[in-house]
């Protein structure tokens, strides 16, 4: 999986289909856990941790199995005081986000563009 570091606070991920996506989102899971378990033995300094922009112009399918790993590495995103955005959404993963109700879950952009824009808008706040 690319990462492309796009600042100092964000990167961008770029996801593809299985068998890629599983290793992509356990590296992610891996980088969120460490971050989290700094944090809850309140070691100093703190890893650095960026929020996450999920690229997913590229996933033409979900299966439970990527649908439990996007809400672990959410969670441990969360923990590890970091924010994760998914854009680039097809219409097909759209219908399973929507009949799974994570688009309740997850903050949702239209493209990566917009979707760092909308980061570094929280960054502000």
């Amino acid at each position: 999986m690319p990462i492309n570091e796009w600042s100092e606070s964000i990167q961008v991920a770029e996801l593809h289909n299985d068998p890629s996506f599983a290793e992509d989102m356990g590296l992610l899971a891996n980088i969120y856990q460490h971050a989290a378990d700094e944090l809850k033995a309140g070691r100093t300094p703190l890893p650095r941790v960026r929020d996450t922009v999920l690229d997913m112009r590229h996933v033409q399918f979900l299966n439970s199995s990527n649908i439990a790993q996007l809400l672990r590495v959410r969670k441990l995103a969360t923990l590890a005081g970091a924010q994760l955005r998914i854009c680039s959404v097809t219409d097909r993963i759209w219908g399973i986000l929507l009949a799974t109700d994570l688009d309740r879950i997850f903050e949702f952009s239209e493209d990566v563009t917009t979707a760092l824009a909308a980061m570094q808008m929280n960054h502000g706040k």
